[in-house]
C-alpha cells in the first residue's frame, strides 16, 4: 500500500507544454495581425490630417467673411500649390508636395488667422513638416475663386486623398 501513496503524477509533459506554447503563439500572431497596429495608426494619422484641413478652410473662410472678402494672404496666384507656412520664417522643408519647389515664395502665411480663428497653425502629425516653417498642408486657389487645402502626405491605408474645397 506504500507503493501507491508515493507514485503521484502530477505536472504536465513536455510534449503538452510545446502543445500549449505553439496554440499560444498562432492565436498571438493571429490577433497581432488582426488589429494591425501600423493601419490604425495611419487611420489616426489621416484623421487627424482631416480635422486640421477642415479646420483651416474653416478659419481661412470666416477670415475672409469677416474681412469683407479680403483673403489673409495676396499670394494666392490661381492654378499653383503653396505650401503653408505655420509662420512667416522664409524656407520649406526638403520633400515635394504637389509641385512645391524649395522656392521661398512657394509658401502662403496664415498666421493672421492665429489665434482669432485657429489656436495654433496645424501641423501634419508624421513630422515631416518643418515647426515654424512648413506645415505640411498646402493652399491653392482654382482658377473659379474656390480654395483648396489639403494634407501633402498621407498614410499608404488612404482611401481618398486629404483635401478640402470650398
Amino acid at each position: 500500500m506504500s507503493k501507491h501513496l508515493f507514485k503521484n503524477n502530477v505536472g504536465f509533459t513536455l510534449i503538452e507544454l510545446i502543445i500549449v506554447i505553439a496554440i499560444i503563439g498562432l492565436l498571438a500572431a493571429a490577433a497581432f495581425v488582426a488589429i494591425d497596429p501600423a493601419k490604425r495608426i495611419g487611420a489616426a494619422n489621416d484623421a487627424q490630417r482631416w480635422e486640421d484641413v477642415t479646420a483651416i478652410t474653416e478659419a481661412y473662410l470666416k477670415h475672409v467673411v469677416d474681412n469683407n472678402g479680403t483673403h489673409p494672404t495676396t499670394t494666392a496666384e490661381a492654378g499653383i500649390y503653396y505650401a503653408i507656412m505655420a509662420s512667416s520664417t522664409v524656407g520649406m522643408s526638403s520633400y515635394d508636395c504637389q509641385n512645391i519647389t524649395e522656392d521661398d515664395t512657394m509658401g502662403v502665411q496664415l498666421e493672421i488667422l492665429i489665434p482669432t480663428y485657429l489656436p495654433t497653425m496645424p501641423v501634419d502629425p508624421s513630422g515631416i513638416a518643418n515647426a515654424g516653417k512648413n506645415t505640411g498642408y498646402y493652399f491653392m486657389k482654382s482658377s473659379g475663386g474656390r480654395i483648396i487645402i489639403g494634407a501633402c502626405a498621407e498614410s499608404d491605408y488612404a482611401t481618398a486623398s486629404i483635401y478640402v474645397q470650398r
